[in-house]
């Protein structure tokens, strides 16, 4: 190799290197952001969030997030509305469990209403609720 050459593979790995590098700590070849990965927990919670926005957008939180009008039902805790992600369940052990049960208790066969009873009961108490509309069936 010449030394012309040899003074770009510097600049050619730079090029290639940083890119890929920028991207890995933007998030996850799932797309999901940097937060998400605070803890086992968390990104098993937002890939909940991710697989079931529906089912949580059904489900009050109880963590206390209630009190904030931008706070809806369990799944703005991980997305809003337009799919956007919300760093708030990253570090909220309850948005974590209440998704964690509302995802387990859907893949053991029960209705979103039942799922929302349970959720009602179990958590019931633990903060002021968001003020999601009741399921009707």
């Amino acid at each position: 190799m010449k030394r012309g050459q040899l003074q770009l593979i510097p600049v050619i790995l730079a090029l290639t290197v940083i890119p890929i590098l920028a991207a890995c700590s933007a998030g996850s070849s799932e797309g999901l952001p940097k937060y998400a990965y605070r803890s086992a927990a968390s990104l098993e919670g937002y890939k909940i969030a991710v697989a079931h926005p529906d089912l949580l957008a059904q489900m009050p939180c109880y963590c206390g997030c209630g009190s904030d009008p931008a706070f809806k039902n369990l799944r703005d805790c991980f997305l809003n509305e337009n799919g956007e992600f919300n760093a708030h369940a990253a570090n909220c052990m309850i948005c974590i469990e209440e998704a964690k049960d509302a995802s387990k208790w859907q893949n053991e066969g029960l209705s979103v209403k039942q799922i929302r009873e349970r959720i009602d009961q179990d958590y019931q108490g633990r903060g002021n609720p968001t003020d999601t509309p009741p399921v009707t069936e």
